[in-house]
């Protein structure tokens, strides 16, 4: 017997599920990850505008002080000193000439100032614009940007934004979903964290988004607060569809593991190997002694679990589909055994057709394209048993009537096994009547099988069919049919299925009167023309 194993179907089940809620959380992770970038991408545009405000406002004001430039100091004083007291952000505001402050907004005298620019100022001669300073004139220690607005090579307006006001810009930013926020210009950053100067590689380290503008780049980091807030948010959904998704492929695994569906793809395989052959049964005529004709049965010769029950597959193949296939494999066995010719003319064969079959003509037209004009000489017989309960009745009467005008006889298999007897020969034309072996007498005595039996049997007659008795199993039962004019029967009384060689030892040893075996018949045969029905 095919095993199947228990233990893989279980821990495959297991590793699916887990890899599922892996996979669902990495992807929540994801999602709170894109959130969080999303989130700190907002507030890094809005600290960016911030202070793009202040710049741009004290450049502004810069710019409107660059005619002052060149002129005596007692001439703009009083104009510098209200512009630095009235403009917001500054701390002072410089003339510069020369390369020398000479006049400036905090001091409040007329007469010119002879400051030379100080060294770390310098590059605002060459081209630098902005840059951040620890102290300024007259107030050291205190971090500030200087901000340089030029009207030659050595001449301009020179303003101090106070780092104050840019600290507390950067601090407003900050919520409890921010750690930090920094503004860097060149390789110096003021942060959040207070009023002083640091280094971009320490101010900056761990920065999750990073923004440039004209004047300056501005950075801020993620608190632990933010992540557990996204995590609280966004675990309830992924965890409920993880859950989901993960029963429903743990659901699906399992099945496709259970035993079904692993005999399914067992017997899959085995059909492209050609693992699967036919056995005969023979059929004989209880009035002569004869072997009249066959039922084809199919045995599954597994390579690892040998010869395997029918029963243990063909409800498998059924349920699955399988069947149409598997019943193509057994018709063209069937034509190539018997297009040898060594067979009586006139043996006939039958097969036997499941619900799957009834449907639709798929089963027609693979006769007429498998076993073709054979059937003239060895006529084929579908038997299709009651057990089966006909989903689509007028499918299956179409199905049987095509079989029927295409020269193919039915028979109505296991009849009495099930509460369908009556029912199937009032809706459905058959040629034969197959008595299940549960009907017949095991012993003289056994009248109330007996009466049974023969009720069956004068029904068939009565609707003009011919009568087969399965199951005989000993001669006390074949006398009691040949007594009640029973046609045929088959049973281990007579031979148990046999592979087609012995069958053809078989037919010999029990002949045909007056008939001999037929010449050879070449395996590519005719479609099947029309003939009636016997």
């Amino acid at each position: 017997m095919i095993q199947h194993s228990r233990v893989v179907q279980w821990l495959v089940t297991g590793l699916v599920v887990t890899v599922t809620l892996l996979v669902v959380l990495f992807l929540g992770w994801l999602r709170v990850h894109h959130l969080s970038q999303a989130f700190l991408q907002q507030e890094a545009q809005r600290q960016r505008a911030a202070l793009e405000r202040i710049v741009t406002t004290a450049e502004d004001t810069l710019k409107g002080a660059t005619p002052w430039v060149g002129r005596d100091c007692s001439e703009v004083n009083s104009s510098l000193q209200a512009t630095g007291s009235l403009s917001p952000y500054f701390r002072s505001i410089w003339l510069v000439s020369h390369g020398k402050m000479y006049c400036s907004s905090v001091i409040r005298s007329n007469d010119a100032i002879d400051m030379p620019l100080p060294t770390e100022l310098v590059p605002l001669l060459t081209g630098t614009r902005e840059m951040f300073v620890a102290g300024t004139p007259y107030v050291r220690n205190a971090p500030a940007l200087a901000l340089f607005v030029p009207t030659s090579a050595t001449d301009g307006v020179l303003g101090f934004v106070d780092g104050v006001y840019l600290t507390e810009s950067l601090h407003s930013v900050k919520t409890a979903e921010l750690a930090w926020t920094a503004m860097t210009i060149g390789r110096v950053s003021l942060t959040s964290e207070g009023p002083k100067l640091e280094s971009v590689g320490i101010a900056t380290r761990g920065a999750q988004v990073t923004l440039d503008s004209d004047h300056f780049s501005t950075s801020l980091a993620g608190s632990p607060a933010l992540t557990r807030s996204l995590i609280a948010g966004q675990a309830p959904v992924f965890l409920a569809f993880g859950g989901t998704i993960a029963l429903l492929l743990g659901i699906l695994t399992f099945r496709h593991l259970g035993p079904a569906q692993f005999m399914r793809r067992k017997i899959a395989v085995g059909i492209k190997r050609n693992e699967f052959k036919v056995y005969y049964q023979p059929v004989m005529e209880l009035a002569t002694g004869r072997c009249a004709g066959a039922e084809a049965l199919m045995r599954w010769h597994h390579p690892d679990a040998g010869l395997v029950r029918p029963d243990a597959f063909i409800p498998i193949a059924e349920s699955n589909g399988l069947i149409i296939d598997l019943t193509r494999s057994l018709l063209k066995q069937i034509r190539n055994d018997v297009a040898r010719g060594a067979l009586p003319q006139g043996f006939h064969i039958a097969i036997n057709l499941a619900e799957r079959h009834l449907r639709d003509t798929t089963i027609v037209h693979d006769i007429e394209r498998i076993y073709g004009s054979l059937n003239h000489t060895y006529p084929m017989i579908a038997e299709i048993t009651e057990r089966y309960v006909i989903r689509d009745t007028a499918a299956a009467r179409n199905v049987m009537a095509e079989l029927q005008r295409h020269g193919i006889e039915t028979a109505l298999d296991d009849f009495g096994a099930e509460n369908n007897s009556i029912g199937y020969l009032k809706r459905y034309d058959f040629n034969y009547l197959k008595i299940d072996k549960e009907f017949l007498p095991v012993t003289e005595a056994d009248t109330v099988t007996r009466n049974i039996c023969d009720s069956i049997i004068h029904l068939a007659e009565r609707l003009d069919m011919t009568v087969v008795a399965e199951g005989v199993e000993n001669e006390m039962q074949a006398n009691y049919l040949r007594a009640r004019h029973v046609t045929y029967a088959q049973g281990y009384l007579f031979a148990r299925p046999i592979a087609f060689d012995e069958l053809v030892q078989f037919a010999i040893a029990h002949p045909i009167r007056g008939l001999t075996a037929v010449s050879p018949v070449p395996a590519t045969v005719a479609p099947l023309p029309p003939r009636k029905a016997s």
